[in-house]
């Protein structure tokens, strides 16, 4: 062997990486091109976020309830019973209503859809009279601030049956909405502030 074959630099590979590595590489940027964005719309415009509506924790998925003071909201509310409207009553309302009006805490849940929900959170009764449909709701939503949780009225037994979910469900996707903001979106329209609103006048007979 010359002397010249033995001193010609040796060829490198341009490519350090095995290349099962590159492949995985390549792979691993080209799904990251295809991954849709969360605000992506089929329509090419953006995604408005979901509004919230009032009524119970999900019985069939898993919910999360938020702990923040912020997400907590004491007022009036009162229940049609025959239309299945839920008001929100102001504080100088309170005779005009009587016993119509209950106090409860208006606090803010997301089951793990993300769909998000105002749910009422009952005051336990001063007189310490036991109410169980509420004494468990309570505990419910309690636990539902550190972990998802399924309520379920149960008949029989006179209260709600609180089921943990068996695996991490992930971290809530709490709405970016202020408290305020999902309020007046979720109860536009049935806000009692006047003697003239006609639920108190259809309750004083002056319809």
């Amino acid at each position: 062997m010359s002397d010249q074959t033995l001193n010609q630099p040796q060829e490198t590979s341009l490519v350090d990486k095995p290349e099962s590595t590159a492949a995985t590489e390549s792979t691993s940027s080209l799904l990251s091109s295809l991954r849709l964005p969360d605000t992506y719309s089929a329509s090419g415009g953006t995604v408005l976020p979901l509004k919230a509506t009032y009524g119970k924790l999900n019985k069939y998925r898993f919910s999360r309830v938020h702990p923040g003071d912020d997400y907590k909201f004491p007022c009036l509310t009162v229940e049609d019973k025959d239309s299945g409207e839920t008001y929100l009553a102001s504080p100088n309302m309170a005779g005009q209503l009587g016993s119509l009006a209950t106090v409860k805490t208006i606090r803010l849940a997301v089951d793990n859809a993300g769909t998000p929900k105002l749910i009422g959170e009952p005051d336990l009764d001063p007189n310490g009279r036991r109410n169980l449909w509420h004494s468990s709701l309570k505990n419910a939503i309690k636990l539902a601030e550190d972990e998802w949780v399924r309520v379920q009225a149960n008949m029989s037994a006179g209260q709600y049956e609180i089921t943990t979910s068996a695996n991490d469900l992930g971290f809530p996707r709490w709405p970016k909405q202020s408290m305020e903001e999902l309020i007046n979106d979720a109860f536009a329209g049935r806000i009692i502030d006047s003697p003239d609103h006609p639920y108190i006048r259809q309750i004083q007979g002056r319809i």
